[in-house]
């Protein structure tokens, strides 16, 4: 797998778990396209700047517009990575500090949409915005991400889930 490479290149952390309850990201779209994401999924990211890599996950239950999900983010170079809002609003909606929020996440037939919560990007220190699309082909998801700071391209870089269970 393509995170194994990146893996070789980065420092390896600890996520220390919390009992922080995750809140829901409601879904934009057509009801049958957010039927078709019901379940549990999990994959990996890679590329940006400086080969930055992680892992995403979400859950969708069967019938309702809720997801549940979150991205860690691992640099390669050790540098923390903290969200744009201060810690301790951070910590009411995600479990770790190194994971980020899904914000919006738009379904539409075979295509998904989605942006991160705002994060300070640790290879500039300033704040980024990353938007990901992808396409949705039976059990698999692939696309892309864009990450932006004042207007301009600082990364891009692709990403994959595979739907590890069903619940549709």
């Amino acid at each position: 797998m393509r995170f194994t490479l990146l893996g070789g290149l980065a420092v390896a952390f600890t996520v220390a778990c919390r009992t922080v309850p995750q809140m829901p990201v409601q879904l934009q779209g057509d009801p049958l396209s957010i039927a078709w994401l019901a379940g549990s999924w999990t994959g990996e990211y890679w590329g940006g700047a400086g080969g930055r890599g992680g892992s995403l996950s979400f859950t969708l239950r069967s019938g309702t517009d809720s997801l549940y999900g979150d991205v860690t983010m691992v640099d390669p170079h050790g540098q923390q990575l903290h969200a744009a809002d201060a810690m301790d609003v951070h910590a009411r909606h995600v479990r770790s500090p190194q994971q980020l929020r899904i914000d919006v996440v738009r379904a539409d037939a075979d295509s998904i949409r989605g942006v991160l919560e705002p994060y300070v990007a640790p290879d500039c220190e300033c704040i980024v915005t990353t938007t990901f699309t992808g396409r949705v082909t039976g059990d698999r998801i692939t696309g892309g991400f864009e990450t932006r700071a004042g207007g301009r391209v600082r990364a891009e870089g692709s990403w994959e889930m595979k739907r590890v269970g069903d619940s549709r």
